[in-house]
């Protein structure tokens, strides 16, 4: 394999993820960006989705400059609609494919991680992927159970046969 074909392996890996979390969020009901699961203090949906937005945006900033940023909250308040969760998910998911090609052209390292940008992606998606499933169970435990054309052939599916 060459190194363009790696790059852009990484490069469409990250946006398979970013894809399938932004289709989520577009097919979850106005209701369920409220859930939150049975007996738990944590984050409504909506508040789980703007985590992950924080997080990404979080690392990239410490990633280039060392330091935490001073990113918008949206734990107090109502929390953002649905068109304003999908644009922050863009917006974040293209920074992220940004520096994963900054940090692929030699430009930058990234911090922490072994110095590792796959590891740091791995740690990314699997973050995201542990609050993707902690969506789901809101949804399910709140009677909003998505159909299996979403919650199988959509968001694994797309993995599996990439469409």
């Amino acid at each position: 394999m060459t190194q363009p074909d790696l790059v852009s392996q990484i490069l469409n890996t990250w946006n398979r993820h970013n894809d399938i979390l932004i289709y989520l969020i577009q097919e979850i009901p106005e209701a369920g960006l409220a859930a939150v699961p049975c007996q738990s203090r944590g984050r409504d949906v909506a508040r789980q989705i703007t985590h992950m937005y924080r997080n990404r945006l979080g690392w990239i900033h410490f990633h280039e400059t060392g330091k935490r940023p001073n990113l918008k909250r949206f734990d107090k308040g109502d929390p953002p609609e649905k068109a304003q969760l999908i644009q922050l998910m863009q917006e974040s998911g293209d920074a992220v494919e940004q520096f994963l090609e900054k940090v692929l052209d030699g430009e930058v390292k990234p911090r922490m991680f072994g110095k590792s940008v796959i590891r740091w992606l791995g740690y990314l998606i699997s973050h995201e992927s542990h609050h993707r499933g902690q969506i789901m169970l809101a949804l399910k435990q709140n009677g909003l159970r998505l159909p299996d054309r979403v919650a199988i052939q959509g968001l694994w599916g797309k993995w599996i046969m990439g469409k």
